[in-house]
C-alpha cells in the first residue's frame, strides 16, 4: 500500500466511522501487514535515516545481549511503527481480565506507554462500557509496589526475606521442584477461559498434577442450579432487556455479579424510552443493585429460601408450569411442601401483603425472570435457593426466552477442592503448590481452613522426603507464586516468579461461546517479568513433558496463534490465516452471538427436588449478630483494594472512601450503645475486626454488615492504608459442605462499641435533598410508560407538577444572552438509566490526571475529584404525608427511593463563578464551556466559593505520582500545581482533537463523534454528549424530552450545559 493509497483510506475510513458516531480520527489505524514491512528490509542500501535508527538501537542491543529472554517484534495493531506520529495516540483492541466477565477494551496509548483504557465498542458483551475496576487495571500495570523480578526467599539471622534472583536461576529452581514433586502438586488459579485455561489444564493433565480454581465471585451455585435444573451445567444469558418482571434474590448484576457491565446494559435498555422491565430486589441489606429496583424489600438474612419457596407455590397454584410433566410437577410439590405466606412472612420479617403482592406480580408477568446468587444469599443452602429460583423460571416458561442456555459461563471454582488440596499439602501428599497470579487464597479463604498452618507442615514433611531422597537439593521450594503483587499469598512463598500484566501479554478468553476475546500487548513490559504461559511452555520443555495443545510451539503468542488456527479452520474464510489473524486483532476477537439464540432441550434432574428443609444461614446466640459480608464495586473481593482510584472512590451506597465499616441497623445500634461517630469491635473465635460504625435502617436487624476486601497486610502501599480494620474472610468458619461455592453468610458474632474513635469519612453531607428537586424522580404505574409519569411526582419535586422549573417557560432576562455561533457543548444525564456504579467517577480520575489524596485530606474536605456521583432516598409521595427524606429515617423500607446523580461542572451560560475572578483564569468561551486558564489562576478560591454546585477543586499540595505511576499521567492534560483552581473541562482535550481532525476533513464536528470519558465509560449510556445546536444531535433531542430539567436554574439562572431527565420508578 503506497503513501497516496494510506492517505486515501485514511481520509475514507475517517469519513465513514464519524457519519456512523465512531470514536476520534486518532482511533484510526492503517493495515501494514508483516510482508509490507519485509518488502522494505530487502530494500538494497543504508539511508540515512536507516543509519539513524541504527545508531540510536545501539545501546539497546547492547543492553538486549545481557537478558537471557528472546524479544520479537509485534505488530498487534497492524500499524506499522515508522507511521506513528508523536503525540497521535494508538489504539489497541484487548480484553479485560481483571474479572471473568471478558469486556472488550480499547486501550490508548501515547509513545509506547497505555495511558488510557476505555471499553470496546465492536465487543457485543460490553458494548463500548467498562467499570471502574477495568478502568483502573492500569493502576494495576504501573503499581508501584508491584514485584519487578523473580524473587526468592532467603533466611537470614532468623528473618525471612526476599532476594533477587534470574530468570534462568528462578525457572531451574521451578523445575526442580516438579521434578521432586512428581505428580503430586496442584496449580491454583482463578477462573480462566481461552488459551489460558486450555494451556494451564494440558500441562496439568500431562504432568499428573491437579488444578484447582478459586474465585469467591463466581455464582458457582448457580451453575450448578442450572445443571440439575435445565441439564446444562452454567449460568445462563439472562436477557433482563426482554422482561416485563424481574424478581432478583441479591444477584448483584450492577456489580460484581457474573457480567456487570453487560448486565447494566441489558437492564437500562430494558427501561429505556419506556422499555416495560419492572423490578424488586429481596435483600437484608440494601446494595447498589437493590437501590435501582422499583420495590426493595428488607429481609431477614437466611430467609429467601422460605419467600422463595411460597412464590415457587403460589405459581403453580396459580396453574403455571402446566406444560410441564406430571413428573417434574411432582418434584416441584414435594420441594415447597406445605409452605404459607405467613409461614414466608414470620421467617423474613416481610410483611404479608408485600410478598403476596410480589407473588401477583410474578404471576401476571409475561416474561418474569428470577435472580440469585449474591453474596448476601451466598449461605450453606445458597444451591437450594438457586434450584428453587430456577425452577421458577421453568415453570414461568422463561427458559429459552429470558434465560437463555445457548451460551452459558461456565464457572470452575470449586472451595471443597481448595480445601481439599489444602490439606493435602499440610499431611506432605501434596509436594508442590503452584499459585497463579490474581489469585489470593491467603486472604480470600478464611483463616479457619489452615493455609499458613498446611504450609508450615507440608515444609516439615518436604524436609522428611528430601533427607530420605538424599541426593535432592534441600532447598527446593515448597510454595512458587506467579503473582504480579507481592499479596499474602506471594509473601508465603518460596520463589515468586512474576507474570506480565494482561496489558504486557498475549492471550484470549471466550467467557461466552462464541464471544472469543484476543488479549494483546499494547506496551513493553514495565518490569523484569514474564507471560506466565511461556513460564509453562519453557518449564514442560526442561520437563520433556508433551503439551498435546501446544505441538511444537516455543512461546505463548504462538501457542494463542495456534489456537486462533483452529478457529480460523472452522471459519470458512477464503483470505489467507496472517491476513484473517491481523484483522481479528485489530478488531480484538471474534464475535459470534448465532449461540445465545441457540435452543437447549431442558432435562430436569432428580436431584432438582431435594428438600431445602427448614435451613437458615446461622442462628446468633443469644447476644449475638450476624455477619453479612458483602462484595462492592470499589474492592470487589479485595483484588482492587491496591488501586488508589478505587478506594478513593465513594462507596455508592454509604459514600465512604478509605476504609470498611460496619453498618447496623438503628435500633441494633441504639441497643449496643453505638452512636454515628463510634467505632466497633466485631469478634467471634475465629478474629477481630476494629471499624467505624455507619448506622442506618437500610439492613436487618440483628445484622452487621461488612464490605469484603479491605484489612490487607500485604499487597502494596494503598491497600495496607486500610489494614487495621482486618479482614472480614477471618470470621468465617470453614464450610464441611459439599458446596463449590464459600459460604458467606454463616458466622455469627459479638460486637462492642470500641473506647477507639475512628470516624468514618463520607463524601456526602446529607442523604435528604431538602425538597429543593435536585434528583427528581416520577413514580409510574405499572401499567404506564415512562412517557406517561405525570402521575405522581418524587418527594424531591416540592411543586409535583411540571412548570417553568422543568424549562418549559423560560424566565425573562434582563441582559443580552449568550450566543454561540457555532459548537454549544451540552450533556445529557438520563438519572433513569444511572445506576450509580461511578464508572464515570473513574473515567474522569484516569483522563485528566486527577491525584487521589487519600484518606487525611479527604477528611479534611480537600478531595480532588472533578465528577462526583451524588446519592439521595426520600420518601415516595404514595406513602402519605409530607416530604420526608429517608435518610431522616421517616418512612419504612418499602417506602423510600434511591436517586443516583452525577454531577460535575455545569458549564454554565450565566455561571456565577465567572465575575469574582480577579485574574480573568475562568471565562466562558464561544462553544459554551467555562473555561479555565491555569497559568493566570492566583489561587483567591473566589469562583469556589461562588459556585452553586460545588464543583470546583483547590491543590492545596503539589501532588506527586510514584514512579512508574508516573508513566500512566496523560500528556493531553496538563498537571495541576499547588495554589490553582481545577474542575470539569468536558474532556475540552477531546474535543478539539476531533475539531482538528474534523477541520482536516473540511467538515463540522458529527454526533457522537466526541466524547468525555465519563460518557465512553458509562454501560448503560445514561449520558450524552454533543452540539446542542444541532438540531439532530442526541442532546438536542434529550433536551425536549418531557423529563428534561436543569439543576437549580429556575431559582438561581445560571442556564446549565448540563440537562438531566428524571429518574422514573414503577409501582410494583
Amino acid at each position: 500500500m503506497s503513501l497516496s493509497e494510506v492517505k486515501k483510506y485514511e481520509r475514507e475510513a475517517g469519513k465513514g466511522l464519524a457519519e456512523q458516531g465512531e470514536r476520534n480520527m486518532s482511533d484510526l489505524v492503517q493495515i501494514r501487514t508483516r510482508a509490507d514491512e519485509q518488502k522494505e528490509e530487502k530494500k538494497d542500501g543504508l539511508s540515512r535515516r536507516n543509519f539513524l535508527k541504527i545508531l540510536g538501537a545501539a545501546p539497546v542491543v547492547t543492553a538486549a545481549g545481557c537478558s537471557d529472554s528472546s524479544k520479537h517484534k509485534a505488530y498487534p495493531n497492524v500499524f506499522g511503527q515508522e507511521d506513528s506520529i508523536p503525540g497521535v495516540a494508538v489504539w489497541y483492541n484487548s480484553t479485560c481480565t481483571e474479572c471473568s466477565a471478558g469486556c472488550g477494551i480499547s486501550v490508548r496509548t501515547r509513545e509506547g506507554r497505555a495511558v488510557k483504557v476505555e471499553g470496546n465498542r465492536s465487543h457485543p458483551l460490553s458494548k463500548g462500557g467498562l467499570c471502574g475496576l477495568g478502568q483502573a487495571s492500569l493502576q494495576a500495570l504501573y503499581d508501584p509496589d508491584r514485584v519487578r523480578q523473580p524473587l526468592v526467599k532467603k533466611v537470614d539471622g532468623g528473618t525471612e526475606q526476599f532476594v533477587p534472583i534470574s530468570w534462568g536461576s528462578a525457572l531451574k529452581k521451578l523445575t526442580a521442584a516438579l521434578k521432586f514433586a512428581g505428580s503430586d502438586f496442584a496449580l491454583v488459579t482463578g477462573e480462566q477461559s481461552g488459551s489460558y485455561k486450555s494451556l494451564a489444564s494440558d500441562f496439568v493433565a500431562a504432568s499428573g498434577g491437579q488444578r484447582v480454581v478459586y474465585d469467591p465471585l463466581s455464582p458457582v451455585e448457580v451453575a450448578e442450579a442450572s445443571r440439575v435444573v435445565y441439564g446444562e451445567y452454567g449460568i445462563p444469558t439472562y436477557r433482563l432487556e426482554r422482561s416485563d418482571f424481574v424478581l432478583n434474590f441479591g444477584a448483584d448484576f450492577l456489580e460484581t455479579w457474573a457480567s456487570p457491565v453487560e448486565y447494566a446494559r441489558r437492564w437500562a435498555d430494558g427501561r429505556r424510552n419506556g422499555g416495560s422491565t419492572r423490578y424488586v430486589h429481596i435483600e437484608p441489606r440494601l446494595s447498589l443493585t437493590g437501590s435501582n429496583a422499583d420495590r426493595w424489600l428488607k429481609c431477614a438474612p437466611g430467609s429467601e429460601i422460605e419467600v422463595a419457596k411460597f412464590l415457587l407455590k403460589s405459581l403453580i397454584d396459580a396453574g403455571k408450569g402446566s406444560n410441564l410433566s406430571g413428573r417434574v410437577l411432582s418434584g416441584i410439590q414435594s420441594v415447597i411442601g406445605n409452605t404459607s405466606a405467613e409461614a414466608a412472612a414470620e421467617a423474613s420479617g416481610l410483611e404479608q401483603t408485600d410478598i403476596l403482592l410480589v407473588a401477583d406480580r410474578l404471576k401476571h408477568s409475561k416474561h418474569g425472570v428470577v435472580l440469585s446468587g449474591g453474596a448476601t444469599s451466598r449461605t450453606s443452602y445458597g444451591e437450594d435457593l438457586a434450584v428453587i429460583c430456577s425452577l421458577m423460571n421453568l415453570v414461568l416458561a422463561s427458559v429459552g426466552d429470558v434465560v437463555q442456555l445457548g451460551a452459558m459461563r461456565t464457572p470452575e471454582s470449586d472451595r471443597k477442592k481448595l480445601a481439599d488440596a489444602i490439606d493435602a499439602l499440610g499431611k506432605g501428599n501434596l509436594r508442590l503448590l503452584l499459585v497463579g497470579d490474581g489469585v489470593n487464597p491467603a486472604f480470600t479463604l478464611p483463616a479457619d481452613y489452615g493455609l499458613q498452618y498446611a504450609i508450615n507442615q507440608g515444609r516439615v514433611e518436604r524436609q522428611k522426603a528430601i533427607n530420605e531422597a538424599g541426593n535432592v537439593d534441600s532447598d527446593i521450594p515448597l510454595v512458587v507464586s506467579f503473582s504480579s503483587s507481592l499479596d499474602e499469598t506471594a509473601k508465603m512463598a518460596d520463589l515468586i516468579l512474576p507474570s506480565h500484566h494482561s496489558l504486557e501479554d498475549w492471550g484470549d478468553t471466550e467467557a461466552v461461546p462464541g464471544i472469543r476475546s484476543i488479549v494483546q500487548p499494547v506496551m513493553t513490559p514495565v518490569f523484569d517479568t514474564k507471560s506466565f504461559g511461556d513460564t509453562l511452555l519453557t518449564v514442560a520443555k526442561a520437563l520433556g513433558v508433551k503439551i498435546s495443545s501446544a505441538g511444537d510451539t516455543s512461546t505463548f503468542q504462538d501457542y494463542v496463534k495456534a489456537q486462533w488456527r483452529k478457529v480460523y479452520n472452522g471459519s470458512g474464510s477464503t483470505k489467507g490465516f496472517a491476513k484473517w489473524w491481523l484483522e481479528r486483532v485489530e478488531q480484538g476477537g471474534v464475535f459470534d452471538d448465532t449461540q445465545l439464540n441457540k435452543r437447549v432441550k431442558v432435562n430436569v434432574s432428580p436431584e432438582a427436588f431435594r428438600s431445602a428443609g427448614d435451613k437458615h444461614a446461622v442462628s446468633p446466640a443469644k447476644g449475638e449478630l450476624t455477619l453479612l459480608p458483602y462484595f462492592s464495586v470499589k474492592t470487589f473481593d479485595g483484588r482492587a483494594a491496591n488501586r488508589p482510584w478505587l478506594q478513593e472512590l465513594p462507596d455508592p451506597v454509604v459514600q465512604a472512601v478509605w476504609d470498611s465499616w460496619g453498618e447496623l441497623h438503628e435500633n441494633t445500634a441504639a441497643q449496643l450503645g453505638v452512636k454515628t461517630g463510634d467505632s466497633i469491635t466485631v469478634r467471634n473465635a475465629y478474629g477481630e475486626l476494629n471499624l467505624p460504625v455507619y448506622i442506618s435502617d437500610r439492613i436487618a436487624e440483628g445484622t452487621v454488615g461488612v464490605p469484603v476486601g479491605q484489612g490487607h497486610t500485604e499487597y502494596g502501599r494503598y491497600a495496607r492504608e486500610v489494614s487495621h480494620v482486618g479482614n472480614v474472610f477471618d470470621l468465617l468458619s470453614r464450610d464441611e459442605s459439599e458446596n463449590k461455592g464459600l459460604s458467606l453468610v454463616s458466622a455469627s458474632v459479638a460486637v462492642t462499641r470500641s473506647l477507639k474513635k475512628s470516624p468514618l469519612v463520607v463524601s456526602q453531607g446529607s442523604d435528604s435533598q431538602a425538597g429543593r428537586g435536585l434528583a427528581r424522580t416520577s413514580i409510574v404505574e405499572a401499567s404506564k410508560s415512562s412517557h406517561e409519569h405525570d402521575s405522581h411526582h418524587g418527594s424531591s419535586d416540592e411543586h409535583g407538577h411540571h412548570d417553568e422549573e422543568h424549562g418549559h417557560h423560560e424566565p425573562k432576562q434582563m441582559y443580552e444572552q449568550r450566543v454561540h455561533p457555532m459548537y454549544e457543548w451540552v450533556m445529557a444525564v438520563d438519572l433513569a438509566a444511572c445506576t450509580g456504579c461511578s464508572a464515570c467517577v473513574t473515567a474522569c480520575y484516569a483522563e485528566n490526571n486527577i491525584p487521589t489524596v487519600g484518606k487525611k485530606v479527604f477528611y479534611q474536605g480537600r478531595e480532588m475529584s472533578w465528577l462526583r456521583l451524588d446519592r439521595y432516598f426520600d420518601e415516595r409521595p404514595e406513602s402519605g404525608g409530607h416530604s420526608a427524606s429517608y435518610g431522616d429515617h421517616h418512612a419504612s423500607a418499602e417506602e423510600f427511593t434511591v436517586s443516583f446523580m452525577p454531577m460535575m461542572c455545569q458549564q454554565c451560560n450565566n455561571a456565577p463563578c465567572e465575575p469574582v475572578c480577579p485574574v480573568y483564569a475562568t471565562y466562558h468561551n464561544d462553544e459554551g464551556l467555562n473555561v479555565m486558564v491555569y497559568n493566570r489562576c492566583v489561587g483567591t478560591r473566589y469562583c469556589s466559593n461562588n459556585c452553586s454546585y460545588k464543583a470546583r477543586r483547590f491543590n492545596w499540595f503539589e501532588f506527586e505520582w510514584p514512579e512508574p505511576m508516573n508513566l500512566q499521567v496523560n500528556p493531553d492534560v496538563t498537571k495541576r500545581a499547588a495554589g490553582v483552581m481545577e474542575k470539569c473541562t468536558f474532556c475540552v482535550q477531546r474535543i478539539k482533537e476531533a475539531q482538528g481532525k474534523a477541520k482536516d476533513l473540511g467538515r463540522t464536528v458529527l454526533d457522537g463523534e466526541v466524547q468525555p470519558a465519563c460518557v465512553q465509560s458509562c454501560p448503560t449510556q445514561a449520558l450524552a454528549f454533543g452540539n446542542i445546536n444541532d438540531s439532530n444531535s442526541k442532546v438536542s433531542k434529550l433536551s425536549k424530552d418531557s423529563r428534561a430539567y436543569k439543576v437549580l436554574d429556575h431559582h438561581l439562572n445560571t442556564q446549565p450545559g448540563v440537562i438531566y431527565l428524571e429518574n422514573v420508578k414503577y409501582k410494583v
